[in-house]
């Protein structure tokens, strides 16, 4: 999956440990047969690491409000919603010069098709060239579309209960991301099989390391009236805990609303029409927000049918109750304000800010960490066949060995963290909660303090907060060691990496 710049000279690769991945392909890459399988490996992984950020994936059950998500991510409604063939198809979204879709068939086969009016996936499959069962996913190009703020390859994932049919290429998307936002509209049981089933198929690389969850309609929550956020902040931070081990947290949002706050559909005559919904008796309003069809069906209210099925789509009930409380309070209650203060409602930049914590800031060390285990497949295999010559062998063999040295960078084994992850989640590793907690800051930590649970040093690191560090390290490897000696293989196991990487960041810390 090709979703990055024209070639691999088209930009460097961005961050410490992708520049030093990429100094592995370009070293090896004079030695190889040009055009033989390890050599486009090579390319494919230079291209992959001279994209601008890490490929993220939307992704949960079926009807979960995925599509709706990536609409607010990207800023734009292009992803297809509702219950149509497209949104089970697997979309991938970049800019491009022109807005227009490529369509990938299983049979090989690509060609570009233009997108509908403003970019984005038309609604009926038939305007792709192909039925359903002939497309294998779609690359979603659009004008303009690259925000640098929000530097990520986005892919909309089909909902699982789809996957009988499509599994293989959404499994592979899948695989390709880095890093998955997992979409749940009610919290249950069933989520947690959904994790564990993607975690399993997904050859354990989606763990806490890189999974974050989202709440994703708060406002259908409970009774489905009222001020839905004390009840959604509970539930998001009782479906962390349940669910650690599998994703680092859940983010309350409301979608619907995060897709119009972000978006380019709002317009100055939506904003009059809210003002007139705001002169309205509210109680005769809080009525008619009882459901949709309450609303829709409220014949002597200020707006005709027309009107109250242009606000109800672009915001829903909930969205519409918080525009017309936030009317009064604004000195201009126009367009820009009064999307402003709908963005404020709907908790997105809440979940922006977890997208860069998680994502973001450890994109470095994911999309390094999947290049490697692409490099390293590649190589195994040419040499398992036999190097076509004595310079293609040395060169393989070159890049094993520099992945492997690699992949000692305390950042990079942190990987190796995602088995015991998943154990903790299904209940086959036990920890006390100190323990679980140092576990689950080994894994996520992006940096040596984040890892060891101290403070992060001031530009220009004192001697003594490297030796803090170092001793921090030391007592964590001590407490790791203590549980190697354990009656259950799987917390030997676990402690002995765990243990590993403490040592790593000793030395890192002690060593100037």
């Amino acid at each position: 999956m090709t979703v990055g710049p024209t070639g691999p000279d088209a930009a460097g690769p961005v961050g410490e440990l992708c520049g030093r991945v990429d100094a592995h392909c370009r070293a090896a890459a004079p030695h190889l047969p040009p055009g033989g399988p390890v050599a486009a490996a090579l390319a494919a992984v230079r291209l992959r690491l001279a994209e601008p950020g890490p490929r993220i994936a939307v992704g949960g059950r079926m009807n979960a409000g995925k599509s709706t998500l990536v609409n607010a991510l990207l800023g734009r409604r292009l992803a297809a919603t509702g219950a149509t063939e497209c949104t089970t198809l697997v979309a991938w979204f970049r800019g491009g010069v022109q807005n227009r879709l490529e369509v990938r068939r299983t049979d090989g086969r690509r060609y570009h098709v233009p997108g509908r009016p403003g970019g984005g996936i038309p609604r009926d499959v038939t305007r792709l060239g192909s039925t359903r069962e002939e497309i294998e996913e779609i690359v979603v190009e659009t004008a303009g579309g690259h925000d640098p703020g929000r530097p990520w390859t986005l892919v909309d994932t089909p909902g699982m209960d789809t996957l009988s049919g499509l599994d293989g290429v959404a499994l592979r998307a899948l695989g390709a991301a880095d890093a998955l936002l997992y979409v749940m509209p009610h919290p249950g049981a069933g989520d947690a099989e959904a994790l564990e089933s993607l975690r399993r198929q997904a050859h354990d690389r989606m763990t806490a390391l890189n999974v974050v969850g989202v709440l994703s309609r708060i406002d259908e929550l409970g009774d489905g009236t009222g001020d839905p956020w004390p009840r959604a902040r509970r539930v998001a931070a009782t479906y962390t805990t349940r669910l650690t081990g599998l994703l680092s947290g859940v983010v309350p949002v409301a979608g619907l609303l995060a897709q119009t706050a972000l978006g380019e559909e709002f317009t100055e005559a939506d904003a009059a029409l809210l003002r007139r919904l705001a002169a309205a008796p509210r109680d005769d309003l809080d009525r008619a927000l009882y459901s949709p069809h309450e609303f829709l069906h409220w014949p002597d209210g200020p707006l005709d049918a027309t009107g109250r099925a242009r606000v109800l789509d672009l915001l829903g009930c909930y969205g519409i109750g918080a525009a017309v409380d936030a009317v009064p309070t604004l000195a201009d209650p126009g367009a820009r304000a009064l999307l402003a203060a709908l963005r404020a409602a709907s908790g997105i930049d809440a979940l922006l800010d977890e997208i860069g914590r998680r994502f973001d800031a450890a994109a470095d060390r994911l999309r390094a960490a999947a290049a490697l285990g692409l490099l390293d497949e590649a190589a195994r295999t040419a040499l398992a066949g036999g190097a076509p010559d004595p310079a293609a062998r040395r060169a393989l063999d070159d890049l094993r060995a520099g992945v492997a040295a690699l992949r000692r960078h305390p950042l990079l084994r942190q990987t190796e963290l995602a088995p015991a992850l998943a154990d903790f989640a299904a209940g086959r590793l036990r920890l006390s909660e100190p323990d679980t907690e140092s576990l689950l800051r080994l894994a996520t930590g992006t940096t040596t303090a984040a890892c060891l649970g101290l403070p992060e040093p001031a530009p220009g690191t004192t001697a003594s907060q490297s030796a803090h560090a170092a001793r921090t390290a030391a007592g964590a490897a001590a407490r790791w060691r203590q549980l190697e000696s354990g009656p259950s293989r799987i917390l030997q196991r676990h402690a002995r990496t765990a243990r590993e990487l403490c040592e790593e960041l000793y030395f890192r810390a002690a060593t100037p």
